[in-house]
């Protein structure tokens, strides 16, 4: 056997211990080479422990840094060192290279390779000026193989984001294949024990739109979720709203059918017609349309369920991703059936104009400005009268803020011609705006006489023509056709001398009528539709194009009227806080 070959030029400290060698973990010598041309060397090595050959145990020995030496003769030269118990090299002393090859085999071959690929050691590392910056580690991105399990036809989104087993509203998931909500997706929850019971892997939190694969509990993130999280959350910018009253936009359901974004139909829960004309109407006023497509939910505090359960819907009704077409208010009439205690819900009819009212007063003092105690609701909908009011032997004038005018219809004759008995009343709208002419006197509530005169103008005027009038016995219903003018409603003979100058000519854009017998009858609404110039009706999930002559024929109870001089909302007017 060949022995162990002599360090050629290699010389020892003058103690009698050999002096150890250093680390390469422990600070870089001047003289060394980079550490980058080891793994090769190491390469090598491996090559030449299977080689027996003492010639080339011989040649790999002339290197000065040779890890071709054999693993059976490190451990006694390692015994040998450690018997004479080494002392530390001072600062400055040379360090001989063959302690190096002696620290390297005692490593496996993994660990020296790692060694041998580092651009610099520990020790320097810590002694360079400049910092190293740490490298974060690689986020491994999942590809969920249950995103084909998705089933969108059964997505549903409308109805009150609750636990379907507990009730519960506090982190509430929406199961993608079933369309189910749960409650939780930890371990013993039930979206996770319905996720092992029907293998529906997939669910997406309501709140945050973040979709999760359970069991396994880790995230999904993928581009083709977009379109059910714009489902359920849809996000709109000034620009989208500005351009909804200047192009005709038209979306596609998934089975297929064409709609118009904020024509569309809404469910009739039971007895709720009442509520789905008053939110149509709504969405024609522009302002209130605006407000409540870019609403911050963070900017009014405490926040109100009614103020965010309309702006979530109006959203819906205009979005144009929509699954299905149609929308059902029901979180909205749930919303608003809790703050009234009862007032306006599902199962019961009531008056469209008594909801009306309300709402409009809500709206104005959840977002009205605390320094000028001004809303979008006064804004929009703000007038003024001039009341004179015949006090004893004088008259008193006042100044009274209004935002619907009450139109009397005439009473229907009791009698009926012989030769006409068929013949239904008819008036003319201008005859009910008499009423406003200033010389028209009328008796108040009080049973005072009063005349009444229209001293500034609203943006969009809200007529209530009144048909129903209820007696000590039951409701009765005015059948009197009113006909009115689509276009230029002129109020030029209705407003004070200070403001005839002034734009006084209005345009039709809702229409809410009824049919029928004044407890059995249905509310339909008449909408207008200014990117197609079109009418529709619409009478809950039934949605019709319709002219303006038949609009006309209707019996009309409620009416809005925009100014000629509004085009489109300013950009500024449609922050609610302007």
């Amino acid at each position: 056997m060949v022995g162990r070959p002599k360090k050629s030029g290699g010389k020892r400290s003058k103690s009698s211990s050999p002096v150890p060698k250093s680390n390469p973990r422990a600070g870089r010598s001047p003289k060394l080479k980079p550490v980058k041309e080891t793994p090769p060397k190491v390469e090598e090595s491996t090559h030449t422990r299977s080689s027996k050959t003492s010639k080339r145990s011989l040649s790999s020995s002339k290197s000065p840094v040779s890890p071709s030496k054999s693993p059976s003769k490190s451990p006694p030269q390692r015994a040998k060192s450690s018997s004479k118990s080494p002392s530390r090299p001072k600062k400055g002393q040379k360090v001989n290279d063959e302690s190096v090859l002696s620290h390297t085999n005692d490593k496996s071959l993994d660990e020296t390779l790692t060694i041998a690929q580092c651009d610099e050691p520990l020790s320097s590392q810590s002694e360079s000026s400049v910092p190293q910056v740490p490298v974060p580690p690689k986020v491994k991105v999942l590809n969920c193989p249950y995103l084909g399990t998705i089933n969108r036809h059964l997505l549903d989104f409308d109805f009150e984001k609750v636990c379907s087993i507990t009730l519960s509203n506090v982190h509430v998931y929406a199961c993608l294949v079933c369309g189910k909500y749960f409650q939780g997706r930890g371990k013993n929850t039930y979206c996770y024990t319905h996720a092992l019971e029907e293998c529906h892997y997939l669910f997406m939190n309501l709140e945050d739109c973040r979709v999760y694969c359970i069991p396994e509990n880790y995230p999904v993130d993928d581009a083709s979720l977009d379109d059910i999280k714009h489902f359920l959350k849809p996000v709109y910018t000034k620009k989208d709203v500005q351009t909804l009253s200047t192009q005709v936009i038209y979306g596609k359901a998934l089975d297929g059918t064409d709609f118009i974004p904020g024509c569309i139909g809404l469910n009739n829960l039971k007895n709720t017609d009442y509520f789905n004309v008053i939110i149509q109407l709504i969405c024609v006023v522009e302002p209130l349309r605006n407000l409540f497509l870019v609403f911050d939910v963070n900017r009014v505090q405490p926040p109100d369920p009614v103020i965010i359960t309309l702006s979530q819907l109006i959203r819906k009704i205009f979005n144009v991703k929509n699954f299905k077409g149609i929308v059902s208010p029901h979180e909205f009439v749930q919303s608003v059936g809790i703050v009234t205690n009862g007032l306006y819900k599902i199962g019961v009819q009531s008056d469209p104009v008594s909801l009306l009212s309300w709402l409009l007063a809500r709206i104005h003092q959840k977002l009205h400005n605390r320094n000028t105690k001004e809303s979008v609701v006064t804004k929009t909908f703000g007038g003024e009268l001039l009341i004179k009011t015949l006090k004893k032997i004088r008259w008193e004038t006042e100044r009274q803020p209004f935002r619907m005018l009450s139109l009397t219809v005439p009473e229907a004759p009791i009698f009926k011609d012989s030769m006409d008995s068929n013949a239904i009343p008819q008036a003319q709208i201008f005859e009910l705006l008499s009423k406003y002419d200033g010389v028209t006197e009328t008796v108040n509530s009080n049973g005072d006489v009063c005349t009444y005169k229209l001293s500034k103008l609203p943006k969009y005027l809200i007529l209530i023509i009144k048909r129903f009038t209820k007696n000590n016995f039951f409701l009765e219903k005015n059948p009197t056709i009113v006909s009115f003018p689509m276009k230029n409603l002129d109020l030029k003979d209705y407003v004070t001398e200070e403001i005839k100058d002034s734009v006084t000519r209005y345009d039709l854009y809702c229409n809410i009528c009824h049919e029928g017998k004044p407890t059995g009858g249905i509310f339909k609404v008449h909408v207008y539709h200014p990117p197609s110039g079109n009418w529709f009706q619409m009478e809950d999930l039934l949605v019709t194009s319709i002219l303006p002559q038949q609009v006309a024929l209707t019996e009309s109870y409620v009416q809005v009227y925009k100014r000629q001089d509004l085009t489109t909302v300013p950009e500024e007017e449609v922050d609610m806080f302007s």
